[in-house]
This record gives C-alpha cells, structure tokens and sequence, in this order.
C-alpha cells in the first residue's frame, strides 16, 4: 500500500500525497509539538516538513520507510528552529522560567500562551520599565546599549530591568 503511494507521489499524484498527509500529519505534529510547545511554530514546522518531502518526492526510495523520512525531515526542521529560538532573549526567558515552574505546570504551559502572557503582563510595567525591558528582550539590546541610547546610567537601566523582570514573573506565576 505506501509503496504504491509513494510511487503514486513520486509521479506528482496530489491525491496519493493527501492520503499519506492525513495518515502522519497528527503523529508529526504531536512529535514537535512535544518539543517546542508553541502550536504556531510547530504548525510551520509540520507544513514546512510536508513541502520539502513534496518537492523532493523524485528522490524517494519505494523501499525505505515514509514515516521514518518524514520524522527525519521534521526532526532536523525542529532543531533549526530550536537554534533560531535560543537566540531570541524572549524563547531564553521562557525557557529560565518554564525550568523554574513545577512539572505538572510545564506541559501546560506553551510557549504561546507565555507570550500572550508576557504582553498583558508588560501593561503593569511603568512606561520607563517597559521600554527598557523591551529593548533588552525584544530587540536583545544589551544594558550599555540600553544606557547610552537613553542616555542613563547602565546601572538604573540594570535596576529597571531588575524591577520589570520582577514584575513580569511574579505575573506570570500569578496567572499560571
């Protein structure tokens, strides 16, 4: 049955490839999503699996296992991403804090939702503490950088930034 649908797929057949989408779509999104915890970037990653395996179907062995191909091309999509992610001061935040929360509480709580969080959560920032925190986790400005763009002293953008994340996470574990 796969070796007809990947010969089928091999050829261009959009239907064959439908079918082989729908059996290994939910096995492949639970696999990344068991990992990355954010349903819009393991969405991505799922779509961005199939389209490869799509536009390289001539090279398909009829003889090697579909499914094992398809993990392989989502694994090393996921560890790109993943390396992508850890540059973002955002991702290292949510990564420090979901280490932080107890285990039950880590499954639950993605990346996504974090996010949303963070932006309600920004709102009970003074405006000096929020800009100063935005410059540091979204544009990944370091405190000097910080300091001499608002010409301040390093150490009160340290200390508002100090402030904001204390704000920010005791919010977080509030709303939990």
């Amino acid at each position: 049955m796969e070796k007809t649908l990947v010969r089928k797929i091999k050829e261009g057949d959009s239907r064959s490839f439908r079918l082989l989408y729908d059996k290994y779509v939910s096995d492949l999104y639970t696999f990344i999503y068991r990992y990355i915890k954010s349903a819009d970037i393991t969405d991505e990653i799922v779509q961005d699996t199939f389209i490869r395996f799509w536009m390289y179907r001539a090279r398909l062995d009829e003889n090697r296992s579909v499914k094992s191909y398809l993990f392989t091309i989502s694994y090393r999509q996921m560890l790109k991403e993943m390396k992508r992610q850890m540059k973002n001061p955002l991702m290292r935040d949510y990564v420090e804090f979901s280490e932080s929360l107890s285990i039950d509480h880590r499954q639950a709580y993605d990346y996504d939702i974090y996010v949303k969080t963070i932006e309600i959560a920004k709102e009970s920032l003074s405006p000096r503490q929020r800009e100063i925190w935005q410059m540091s986790r979204e544009d990944g400005l370091s405190s000097m950088e910080i300091a001499e763009m608002l010409s301040i002293k390093e150490q009160v953008v340290r200390n508002q930034l100090s402030a904001a994340q204390r704000k920010i996470k005791e919010y977080l574990m509030k709303y939990l």
